[in-house]
């Protein structure tokens, strides 16, 4: 078996994987920072303090040296190391903030204890990498993001799930009802069984591809497949070929676009933990198993996706985005971009 793929993935927000320590993320912090008045203030407190001894070293040094005849001399002394000091410190602070969502990640890994993903279950994730590319959010974990799903009881019940903020300043982690509610709206899913059926109706005839069967079918079909062909470049015969049936094969129709959807789905209800670790790869599984049999490449793949987005939006600037995505992502290091497309009658996911 293949080394199993690094747990530390990019900051969340951000592409760059894995995650490093970067002058970006102190100065993101320190505006955060400024904007809370109560968390400004106590970092101006624990910086003066801390620069406070080298003031008064100074001063002394300046009592020593020129006697306290000249107070200005000497206040000029305690002023100029006060204010070396505070220099450095903030200097340094500066740099530990620099890394602090490296540090924020890592100890989130280890309070979850999840292990790493396999080189299959990496396989699968990239199923859905555009869209977590496009949010930058994870796609080396069964979570597209940091939840408390995954946390321990303790750290859930303190922060209320997230009601009442994040462990780490420097990774924000949304709350489970925000996230439950986020989920209903976009995939009207709400318990496990919903999840479940968003699996099954993939499997049968999902969301995209019963719209598309729908009007290919009917007297719009060519207006809609010529509009697909001038939006995408694909051949006007490909896209009427995803519509045919054989004896030996159901029509395609838009298939690849509704596993896409329905990996998001399932890996979404695990983030709000509808669904356990081990149900979640046991439906992905389903899902990647038809995919990985029906498609022969990620370009393939890819390319069913992105006739997808041009069916559904109508849009030259949509079709533009999707594939901006995943050429950005094809030229990043995150493991999906290099990850190749499995044979059929690879091993199968491990439930982590």
């Amino acid at each position: 078996m293949a080394d199993p793929v690094s747990t530390l993935q990019n900051h969340p927000g951000d592409v760059e994987y894995p995650v490093r320590a970067r002058r970006k993320y102190g100065k993101m912090l320190e505006a955060r920072r400024r904007a809370n008045p109560s968390a400004n203030g106590r970092r101006a407190l624990l910086v003066t303090a801390i620069a406070a001894p080298f003031g008064i070293a100074a001063f002394s040094y300046s009592l020593d040296q020129f006697g306290s005849d000249d107070l200005v001399v000497n206040f000029l002394f305690f002023a100029f190391g006060m204010g070396i000091a505070l220099s450095v410190i903030a200097s340094a602070m500066t740099f530990v903030d620099a890394g602090a969502p490296r540090r924020a990640q890592k100890r989130y890994r280890q309070l979850t204890g999840i292990p790493a993903v396999t080189e299959h279950q990496q396989q699968v994730l990239a199923l859905d990498a555009v869209s977590d590319f496009a949010i930058r959010g994870w796609n080396s974990s069964l979570a597209f993001t940091p939840t408390f799903a995954e946390l321990p009881q303790a750290i859930r019940t303190k922060y209320n799930d997230g009601e009442k903020g994040s462990p780490w300043p420097a990774m924000s982690i949304s709350s489970l009802r925000e996230l439950r509610s986020s989920l209903d709206e976009q995939f009207r899913i709400v318990s496990a069984s919903d999840a479940e059926l968003l699996v099954a109706d993939t499997l049968t005839l999902g969301w995209n591809s019963s719209r598309f069967a729908e009007v290919a079918e009917s007297d719009g079909a060519a207006h809609m497949m010529s509009r697909i062909a001038s939006l995408t470049g694909v051949a006007v015969f490909d896209i009427q070929d995803l519509a045919q049936s054989t004896d030996d094969r159901p029509a395609r129709n838009l298939l690849a676009a509704d596993i896409e959807r329905a990996v998001g789905g399932v890996r979404y209800s695990y983030v709000v933990g509808y669904l356990t670790a081990e149900k979640a790869w046991e439906l992905l599984e389903l899902l990647a198993e038809r995919a990985f049999s029906t498609y022969r490449s990620w370009d393939e793949y890819w390319r069913d996706v992105v006739i997808a987005r041009a069916f559904r939006t109508d849009s030259l600037q949509s079709v533009q985005s999707q594939r901006d995505a995943l050429a950005e992502l094809r030229a990043s290091a995150w493991p999906a971009a290099s990850i190749a497309w499995p044979t059929v009658g690879a091993a199968q996911v491990d439930p982590a």
